[in-house]
């Protein structure tokens, strides 16, 4: 047996160890009941669709087939609903860092909205168009190094490989000329970038919207620049982040990426990368796994493809963490009084509902929503539903109104089962027909 792969072995149960602890129950924040929550459940799922011009209401068509959704699991519908190619934009970032991002829409409501790991801005394919046509101006980044946003240079030449995706960044010394020495894919960074943006691209305080890192990174965002942020839309936000090896071994993440890292980073990257593996994890995380498709899987590979992918996924597994703990940046967003919507799946494996639970008790005068059947990016799964709530969301808060309280604003048909409660009970079944 090699001490590579020893050493992968070892460093594989320092990084999960703490990660799979947060799911145990012995782990888990105590059961709370949510005041002024409210739970979506979509059984028979089919269409949302308003109920009239300008209402405030939906109502679920039942009997259409699945691939009637808008943004279905095919690859056709889903191809159909995303944002042009031809409005992409790119936005270099210090020096020779390129950053992509699109925006859409030409006025109303200013929303930047950020993806999970692993992703880009391609994963919120079947909500930019619905809420940029309700007058919201959209604009979606990548954050650097997933989705397209590299370097434009190899930060640490010399040194890499010819399969496609390790050929920069494992050179013996870091590039001064891209500012290798300061690139660590790290959240601080990433809050760093997504600060800059909202200052130089955005140029307005606006609402943030993200899903798992992406909801991470809002509330980093949001806790130090209040100024910069109108609100904030978390969906199924990621409570922690870099909390595994990089607490015992010697590197946090820098360029270049030392030589026993390589080892390590050669035999994970080619396997996490693998379509089997990709479409197995979203398998898991997705309520219904007909709504993966195989289109989002090619979209998730295209990135791990850059020439310096695997050097950031090595810098990504070891960065260090945010120097405040994700509870301690709830409570600063409590005591700015900004607004919250706080939006989960139900049956998302990883960010199970006590971890909502848990940052509603911080923010108390946050809006609660669980959305069910749905995994960890409601918004990709139950795009219908998502888009109703945030947008509902987004204007009332631009209004300055409170929550009115869900029920007062659905209307469920005869023929649907969209059920609206403040608890746990399941749908109770359709009420029979008049007579």
């Amino acid at each position: 047996m090699s001490v590579g792969f020893l050493l992968s072995k070892v460093l594989f149960a320092l990084w999960a160890l703490p990660l799979a602890s947060s799911f145990h129950p012995a782990f888990m924040p105590m059961k709370l009941a949510a005041a002024g929550s409210s739970q979506i459940h979509l059984t028979q799922y089919r269409r949302v669709v308003a109920a009239g011009s300008g209402a405030r209401c939906v109502r679920m068509q039942a009997g259409e087939p699945d691939n009637a959704v808008p943004g279905a699991a095919t690859g056709t519908p889903e191809e159909a609903q995303a944002v042009p190619e031809n409005e992409s934009k790119y936005w270099e970032w210090k020096q020779g860092w390129r950053v992509h991002y699109q925006q859409t829409g030409s006025e109303g409501t200013p929303l930047l909205m950020l993806p999970g790991f692993g992703v880009g801005g391609f994963h919120y394919q079947r909500n930019v168009p619905h809420l940029a046509n309700e007058k919201t101006r959209v604009w979606v980044m990548d954050i650097l190094g997933q989705g397209k946003s590299w370097p434009t240079q190899d930060p640490a030449p010399g040194g890499g490989f010819s399969e496609a995706g390790f050929e920069w960044g494992f050179g013996e010394a870091a590039n001064d000329d891209v500012q290798a020495n300061e690139l660590t894919y790290s959240c601080t960074m990433w809050k760093e970038q997504i600060i800059a943006f909202l200052e130089q691209v955005v140029g307005e305080p606006c609402y943030l919207a993200g899903n798992s890192l992406g909801g991470y990174l809002s509330v980093m965002v949001a806790s130090e620049r209040p100024d910069l942020v109108k609100g904030l839309f978390l969906i199924n936000p990621t409570p922690f982040w870099g909390v595994g090896a990089q607490r015992v071994l010697p590197w946090t993440g820098g360029y270049p990426v030392p030589r026993w890292v390589r080892p390590v980073t050669i035999r994970w990257w080619d396997t996490i990368r693998s379509p089997r593996t990709i479409k197995t994890l979203l398998e898991q995380v997705y309520a219904d796994a007909g709504r993966v498709g195989d289109h989002l899987v090619r979209q998730i590979i295209e990135p791990t493809e850059y020439p310096a992918a695997a050097s950031a996924f090595a810098s990504i597994l070891l960065s260090p963490p945010s120097p405040t703990p994700f509870d301690g940046m709830l409570a600063a967003l409590h005591k700015a009084q900004l607004p919250v919507g706080l939006c989960y799946g139900k049956e998302d494996p990883w960010i199970v509902p006590l971890w909502g639970h848990r940052a509603k008790r911080t923010l108390p005068q946050a809006e609660y929503w669980q959305i069910s059947p749905a995994g960890h990016c409601p918004h990709h799964e139950a795009p219908e539903a998502f888009n109703f709530l945030l947008l509902d969301w987004l204007q009332r808060m631009q209004a300055g109104q409170q929550a009115p309280g869900l029920e007062s604003k659905i209307e469920v048909p005869r023929d649907a089962r969209w059920h609206s409660s403040s608890s746990d009970a399941p749908p109770p079944p359709p009420p029979p027909p008049p007579p």
